[in-house]
């Protein structure tokens, strides 16, 4: 269960990260003043994403995953 919640945490912070670059790039913009962002807080998805993806250690490390015999 830690194994799998890790990696999903790592699996989501990658998308976080993925959706928050493409949607503040400023693609196709022509000057400095048309290269606002996709979404108003894409930026932040971004950042959103390195910390959920760097969680995911404290994660592996604190969840318990030792099984009652």
């Amino acid at each position: 269960m830690r194994r799998a919640l890790t990696v999903g945490l790592i699996a989501l912070g990658f998308v976080l990260m993925i959706v928050g670059y493409f949607a503040s790039a400023p693609w196709g913009a022509e000057s400095v003043s048309n290269s606002d962002p996709g979404f108003a807080f894409a930026p932040a998805v971004f950042v959103l994403g390195v910390i959920v993806a760097f969680s995911s250690a404290l994660v592996y490390e604190l969840y318990d995953d030792r099984r009652e015999r």
